[in-house]
This record gives C-alpha cells, sequence and structure tokens, in this order.
C-alpha cells in the first residue's frame, strides 16, 4: 500500500508538473505575440503618421520636399522622403521605426486638375442659386461661394470657399469640404493654340458671326448671319482637318450633332474687351454626340468650347454634350421663364465659368431653369485638344501602398 500511494503521488506530481510547464509556455508564447503586435502596430502607426505629416505639408506648399530625417514621434522615429517622377507624380516614402524595426508605407500623389470638376466656377453671385430639381453628378467646387435654395442634389464631392443655404436641405451624397481655394485658371495659352492651330489646319475666320449645325453623319453647315442660307454640308474633316475651329473678335454660334471630335474657340485679340459681339458663344439648340457616351462609354465623340466671352443658352429644355469652359459669364438668354421644372438645361462632360450671375439659373421658380450636370468620365483621360484643364497647383491621393 506504502510503495503504491508513492507512486500514485509521483504521477501526479509529474502530470501536474508537466502541464505547469505547458501552461507557463504558452502563457510566455502569448505574452510574446501580444508585445510583437503591439509592437508591430506602433511601427504601422508611426509610418502612417509621417506620411499624414507629409501629404499635410505638401498640401500646404506643393513644392515641399524637406521630409523627415529622425524625427521623434511616441516612442520611435519617423523618416520621410519624396521622389518626383518626370510626369509630375511625387511619391512619399515613409519609414516608422520602433525597437529597431522599420515599417514602410508609400504614398503615390499625382497632380490634381481641373479635368476632374464637372462644374467649376471662380465667382457666384448671391442671386445665383441652385436649387429643388439641380442636380450635379461629378465633383464640384465654387470657389468664393455655393448659393442654395431648396433642396438641390450633390452626387460627389463639394468644394467652395463657403456654403449659403436660403432655405431647404441640400443633399449630398459626397460630401462637402468649405475653406477651399483654387483659383480660376488663365486661359491665353490655350486660346492662342487654339487660334494657331485653327489658322494653320483648321477653320479660322476674323470677326463677324460664325453659325455651325453639326450633322450626325460627321458633316456640318456653317453660315455668316441668322438670316443667312446654311451651307451646303461638308465633311468636318474638310472644314478643319485640324479639328480646330475658331473664330476672332466676333460671336460664335453652335447647334446639332457631332460625330468627330473638334475644339471651338471664339477668342478676342489681345487688348480687346469681350461683347455681345466680340468673343461670346450662343449655344443656339440642342448639342449633341453622334454616339451618346451615357449609353455607349467607348464613344468617341469629343467637343470642347472655349470662350473668351459670355457662354449664353439660346433655349429650354436643352441638351448639351461637351466641355464647356467661358472666361466671363455663364448665363441663359435672358427671354426665357420657366415656370415647368420639367423644362432643363442637361449637360454631358463639362462646364467652367468664371462668374455665374442672376441670369444663369435665376431665383425663384419664374425664372432660369433646372439645371442637370453629369460628368463624363473620359474626359480624364482623353479631354478636348487645348481645353484649358492645368493643374490646380495642389496634389490629390493617387495609391496608398502598406
Amino acid at each position: 500500500m506504502g510503495r503504491s500511494s508513492l507512486y500514485l503521488i509521483m504521477g501526479t506530481s509529474f502530470i501536474m508538473l508537466y502541464f505547469g510547464i505547458q501552461n507557463s509556455s504558452v502563457s510566455v508564447e502569448a505574452l510574446n505575440n501580444s508585445v510583437s503586435y503591439f509592437e508591430s502596430t506602433e511601427r504601422y502607426s508611426i509610418a502612417v503618421a509621417g506620411a499624414n505629416l507629409a501629404c499635410g505639408q505638401i498640401f500646404l506648399d506643393n513644392t515641399w520636399r524637406t521630409g523627415y530625417a529622425d524625427l521623434p514621434f511616441n516612442g520611435g522615429t519617423i523618416n520621410v522622403s519624396l521622389h518626383d517622377s518626370v510626369s509630375g507624380k511625387v511619391m512619399v516614402v515613409s519609414n516608422g521605426t520602433y525597437q529597431g524595426v522599420v515599417q514602410t508605407v508609400k504614398v503615390l500623389l499625382s497632380p490634381s486638375t481641373f479635368s476632374k470638376f464637372a462644374v467649376y466656377c471662380g465667382n457666384v453671385s448671391a442671386a445665383a442659386k441652385l436649387r429643388d430639381g439641380d442636380t450635379i453628378n461629378g465633383a464640384i467646387h465654387f470657389n468664393n461661394k455655393l448659393v442654395t435654395q431648396g433642396n438641390p442634389v450633390f452626387m460627389a464631392k463639394a468644394t467652395m470657399g463657403s456654403l449659403q443655404t436660403s432655405s431647404g436641405t441640400p443633399t449630398f451624397l459626397g460630401g462637402y469640404q468649405t475653406g477651399v481655394n483654387i483659383p480660376f485658371p488663365d486661359y491665353t495659352a490655350n486660346a492662342n493654340t487654339i487660334k494657331a492651330d485653327a489658322s494653320s489646319g483648321g477653320k479660322y475666320q476674323e470677326g463677324g458671326e460664325l453659325w455651325l449645325n453639326f450633322i450626325s453623319s460627321g458633316m456640318v453647315e456653317y453660315k455668316t448671319s441668322a438670316a443667312a442660307s446654311w451651307s451646303a454640308p461638308v465633311t468636318i474633316t474638310a472644314f478643319a482637318p485640324n479639328g480646330y475651329i475658331c473664330i476672332n473678335n466676333g460671336a460664335l454660334h453652335v447647334q446639332g450633332t457631332l460625330s468627330g471630335r473638334v475644339t471651338l474657340g471664339s477668342t478676342v485679340s489681345t487688348g480687346t474687351s469681350p461683347t455681345s459681339s466680340i468673343g461670346a458663344t450662343y449655344i443656339e439648340d440642342n448639342l449633341r454626340y453622334h454616339t451618346d457616351p451615357l449609353v455607349t462609354s467607348s464613344s468617341t465623340d469629343m467637343m470642347g468650347i472655349v470662350s473668351a466671352g459670355d457662354l449664353t443658352f439660346q433655349k429650354i429644355p436643352m441638351r448639351i454634350d461637351g466641355c464647356l469652359f467661358t472666361n466671363q459669364n455663364a448665363t441663359m438668354n435672358s427671354t426665357y421663364k420657366n415656370q415647368d421644372p420639367m423644362k432643363q438645361i442637361k449637360t454631358i462632360g463639362t462646364f467652367m465659368a468664371r462668374n455665374m450671375n442672376s441670369t444663369d439659373f435665376g431665383t425663384g421658380a419664374s425664372k432660369g431653369a433646372n439645371f442637370y450636370m453629369k460628368y463624363d468620365t473620359r474626359i480624364e483621360s482623353n479631354p478636348p485638344s487645348s481645353f484649358p484643364f492645368p493643374a490646380t497647383s495642389s496634389f490629390e491621393i493617387l495609391s496608398w501602398f502598406e
């Protein structure tokens, strides 16, 4: 009995000792895993902090390339370097070091350009309101202020100097940000290019009026006054072989259905101020693409209109396909009044105006037209030739690598 009891006690002790050792090993391993996870998280947090600090600096000053060297942060150090590419992109490399081990985060920044906006406006008067029935499907920027009345809808991010809401509640499905300043671009170089290219291999006219009616078969009719008869249709490639059409110190009137690619300019000579008949552009009726990009994303039809003076919509309802730019005012023919909210100016492309005044879309239900804007995503990679899409002097995050 005594020997058996001794064996039983020794066996039990051995078993308890074995499981105790095993439990201790598990506890040590769990502690090591916990410490390892903590250290890994700290290194990641330090690297991300360095990337965010660098991005913040470069957004404040797009020429900043100083980086950080051994910057103490949360028990570790931050080292950041910045590398420029020939395409204008900037790679931010942030190394976070903690307990002697390095974690790297890379951020690729790309120059931001005006081509990302469905609507951009430099200066908006208090009376120019976007209101009930107005919808913008694409990024927008109103440099001084966005004024709303009722319940307009903005389907992508909206940036602006300030937001003024006279009534109702605007809907920002992509969020909005105030206090953003993106000055209106200088279009002079683009206008000079359009004039030069129209003169050398396109269609150029000095003074007077130029009326264009595009035909879906890839042709165009033209005339030089409202009362004149349209010319016989001619192919666009014969009328303007390189796709540039420009009237200088005159007025451009355009309508029809485009099959092809063109850039239209209504320009002025240096020192000449635009008027209703000089440097002005009038969209007389529907201006469509033959192949609708909303239906066929591979459409190759593309139009750019660059106007030194006012860009005026001459009727409602109307649909406009293309990239629109005016260095003065975007307006609607003041003789039109709209009692029917179904009457709409629908634009597929992009719309850039230096100024937006009360006659653009009007105030109240008795003036103006409902405005629907849909961004044409093809623009970012294949915009109209010589259209004013310069960089905005800021960067956007293109990719984030961890």
